[in-house]
């Protein structure tokens, strides 16, 4: 009997600890911060156990941010960048063109984390990058930001050589992040784990933008994007420094993936449906956690196809053909526009939830004074124009972002 009570103790106590971590892997990341402070064992299990992150994370991706790059005016004569995540709810319900950036006391700054660029955002963790200059010679570093748990590692080992492109992902195979360092004959990688940079094989093919000076490329559309342990870039094959882009075929065109864990490339086929050279670039994005290709049709659409099934051809599947005119922008470009002057629509973020995707737009003018987001509802077509009242956000340099407890360290 006493050892049937006390195996019944024993069962009771780990369905109560069953129930314990099942409720608070469901709670924002602020409030288990505060309640680490109630016991022992709940400071373990959301500090140091790497099996509750990844269930909070994984509870977490339903709560999508966007990590907004903005100015912040820090005095009459001064002025720094700000990362400031907020919620895509929060987005969807303010009113036309008046978004707000908190003025949150210098946290998110960048000169208080001592560096100047978003490499990107994965899991939770930002990557940013700084340098020293204009000191000479010139140092580079990297450091990995968790702006939920206000985490912040130490500055890391960056390349001796200087890239001009770096992207950054996770690692699924080896549980750790990395981050590639890239030009047209060299390719770096970074890996958390052990605070290294390797050699890895050059790209089979180039990414576009990469090599050519003559093919302009913006600079916020082919740096490379995570999904699924990968990184992936469009690339356009057997293309020369002679070329213009209307030399470019439609059989050219190749998405060149990089897988993180094996560190060895394969090449993935645009849809089928893409049957027309547009006089804009098209591009690869990340939504819903699948990867996507975007292209303009005959000057009149946007098109967004997604790839149901990551590596598998034949499960593209066009997701929405948005008109211009649906959009309320005028499209008022020439087949061929000079690359300065052509629009450019990138999608941010899909709320599901909401039938909604959010788009950065440029529409005049290659220094993006002209860029806003557009939030678009597919399901009555309806459309909203955002931009800031107080700070000037960098839409384009906009992260998908979701809140976790996954360590900067």
């Amino acid at each position: 009997m006493d050892s049937l009570q006390s195996n019944g103790g024993v069962l009771t106590s780990v369905l109560f600890d069953e129930l314990i971590t099942e409720i608070l892997s469901r709670l924002p990341v602020k409030t288990l911060m505060q309640f680490k402070c109630v016991c022992k064992s709940w400071k373990t299990l959301i500090s140091h156990d790497s099996s509750f992150t990844k269930l909070h994370l994984h509870r977490s991706r339903c709560n999508t941010h966007l990590a907004l790059l903005s100015d912040q005016d820090i005095s009459d004569t001064k002025w720094d960048f700000s990362v400031v995540p907020i919620p895509v709810s929060r987005i969807l319900e303010i009113p036309l063109r008046n978004i707000s950036i908190p003025k949150d006391p210098s946290y998110y700054l960048f000169t208080n984390m001592d560096c100047c660029f978003i490499v990107g955002s994965c899991n939770g963790l930002i990557c940013l990058n700084g340098d020293s200059s204009p000191t000479e010679p010139l140092n580079c570093w990297l450091r990995f930001w968790n702006p939920a748990t206000k985490t912040l590692s130490e500055k890391l080992g960056y390349p001796t050589n200087f890239f001009k492109f770096i992207t950054f992902g996770y690692d699924i195979l080896n549980d750790t992040y990395k981050v590639v360092a890239f030009s047209a004959n060299k390719v770096n990688i970074f890996s958390m784990s052990d605070n290294a940079w390797r050699d890895i094989p050059t790209f089979p093919i180039v990414p576009f933008g990469v090599e050519s000076e003559h093919l302009e490329c913006h600079p916020f559309l082919n740096c490379g994007v995570y999904v699924r342990g990968t990184i992936n870039w469009l690339a356009i094959r057997n293309m020369t420094d002679q070329y213009e882009w209307r030399d470019i075929t439609i059989d050219q065109f190749v998405i060149v993936s990089l897988d993180l864990a094996t560190e060895t490339y394969r090449q993935l086929l645009p849809p089928s449906g893409f049957v027309e050279v547009p006089p804009i670039q098209p591009f690869v994005t990340v939504l819903m956690d699948s990867l996507c290709f975007s292209h303009y049709f005959k000057g009149t659409h946007f098109v967004l196809w997604k790839m149901m099934e990551f590596g598998v051809q034949e499960s593209w599947t066009q997701f929405l053909k948005i008109s211009f005119q649906d959009l309320q922008i005028d499209y008022g470009s020439s087949d061929w526009e000079r690359f300065e002057e052509q629009m450019f629509l990138l999608p941010l973020c899909v709320s599901e939830s909401n039938d909604t995707l959010i788009m950065a737009c440029k529409q005049e003018g290659y220094d993006f004074d002209e860029q806003h987001a557009i939030l678009y509802n597919w399901r009555d077509k309806r459309v909203k124009h955002t931009t800031s009242v107080n700070n000037k956000i960098w839409w384009f340099y906009t992260k998908d972002y979701v809140e976790s407890l996954v360590s900067s360290s």
